[in-house]
């Protein structure tokens, strides 16, 4: 003989039959981001700047990267040298995109947006490019580039 089904037993029924139905809805909107992610999640990861170390010495300059593709960085000028020294880049896009000037031991930030195509990368010190605080990188259209 069976019980007539009472207002729990019926609430726990269609509770039952609800959770498939969420847990697939759920499943469906993680599906979604992930597939926005991938679509994103480039561009997403290249809005933060990737970072650049550029030593300066008496008189020259070594950048951490040698391969430039186009986006945001932030170089990070460290004066390792025995003389007041700066970093400055000039190339397509770029206006006033220089450093104040660092007394040895110390560091700066500068960040830019590079795109493609050739940028000089230099200290700004009356005199230092000319000895040789100069490095030329060039922009690709991918992660290729160079710098030298």
């Amino acid at each position: 003989m069976t019980t007539p089904p009472t207002a729990l037993t019926r609430h726990r029924a269609g509770r039952t039959a609800i959770l498939p139905l969420a847990a697939l809805a759920t499943l469906a909107a993680l599906a979604t981001a992930g597939s926005l992610w991938a679509l994103t999640g480039a561009a997403g990861a290249s809005s933060r700047p990737t970072v650049v170390k550029a030593t300066e010495t008496d008189f020259h300059i070594a950048l951490s990267k040698h391969s430039f593709g186009p986006g945001k960085y932030t170089f990070v000028a460290v004066n390792k040298g025995m003389v007041t020294h700066a970093l400055e880049i000039t190339g397509p896009g770029l206006s006033k995109s220089n450093t104040k000037n660092i007394e040895p031991g110390q560091r700066t930030k500068l960040t830019v947006t590079l795109k493609k195509g050739t940028y000089d990368v230099f200290c700004p010190v009356p005199g230092h490019k000319a000895l040789g605080m100069n490095v030329n990188i060039r922009v690709g259209s991918g992660t290729s580039g160079s710098a030298g």
